[in-house]
């Protein structure tokens, strides 16, 4: 096994079990309700966050890792590991992956032989905690960083996102969808299903009325032709657990019990925009 460190940041809603099994770092966001600071994963839970979210008078913000933070953080990884991959949130979302770039600038100005990469992964949450667990898994085989990077790269791309939202109110307010949309979805029981493209969150359906809607959004999955259907692959992350165990029995029952790869928990960053009660299902497709 070669001496390559794998990190992730707090959106990537790495279970933190998993991030222990294979060793995998974690840097993490803030979030400010008002005055008050929270580092995710130190200073607030899910849990914490989520409560806080829906009793807190105002729309907290989110906020990148402090320069001084990272510096030190990957300062200390380049000396302690051969090779470094940070496998950073999507650069269209947040400004994080060019401050780890202008910190990576710092440390090689001090330490020439630092070997740290920093990979923009356009995507978010799980889509970056599975795509570091391959990557750490290649590096337990030995593969090489050129290696690493290269596949990983089209790997993430192997994943689509089906996300549905409990309220409207949160992407409403942070300028994820219009007031006249959110105002019409509410009246009409329209919920927008929601993937990734282009690094960003982008509308691709819509489901109408409030029964059913995991069967409904299932099924929507289950429509996408690309999915990979000879070894059907998801990964399921939620803000409501119980939504989160029904889906998966659902997908269990429709795809068979090893079906579900990753099973992970919205944090704080993606959490202020999707709210309480959201659920997505992630499934393996053939082509990126």
């Amino acid at each position: 096994m070669s001496d390559i460190k794998i990190v992730v940041d707090s959106g990537s809603d790495i279970p933190q079990e998993i991030a222990d099994k294979y060793d995998i770092g974690i840097i993490s966001f803030l979030s400010l309700f008002g005055e008050e600071q929270f580092v995710h994963r130190v200073d607030i839970t899910n849990r914490e966050f989520f409560d806080k979210l829906e009793s807190f008078d105002g729309f907290p913000t989110t906020s990148q890792t402090p320069y001084g933070d990272m510096y030190d953080y990957f300062s200390r990884l380049c000396k302690e590991h051969k090779s470094v991959i940070y496998f950073a949130l999507s650069s269209a979302a947040s400004g994080q992956y060019q401050t780890a770039n202008l910190v990576k600038n710092e440390i090689l100005e001090e330490n020439p032989e630092a070997d740290f990469h920093i990979v923009d992964s356009y995507k978010f949450s799980l889509y970056i905690a599975q795509t570091a667990v391959h990557a750490a898994q290649m590096a337990i085989d030995g593969k090489s960083v050129d290696e690493i990077i290269a596949e990983c790269e089209e790997y993430i791309k192997t994943w689509r996102c089906y996300l549905l939202v409990d309220t409207l109110k949160y992407l409403e307010k942070g300028g994820r969808l219009s007031k006249t949309a959110a105002f019409v979805g509410t009246m009409l029981d329209i919920k927008p299903v929601l993937t990734i493209e282009n690094g960003l969150v982008e509308s691709i359906d819509k489901l109408r009325g409030k029964k059913k809607l995991l069967d409904k959004l299932i099924e929507k999955v289950g429509e996408d032709s690309d999915m990979d259907r000879e070894n059907p692959m998801f990964l399921v992350v939620q803000s409501d657990d119980s939504k989160g165990q029904e889906v998966c029995v659902k997908l269990r029952e429709e795809y068979g019990d090893g079906c579900i790869e990753m099973y992970g928990e919205f944090g704080p960053l993606i959490g202020t925009h999707v709210g309480k009660g959201a659920i997505a299902v992630i499934p393996r497709i053939k082509n990126g």
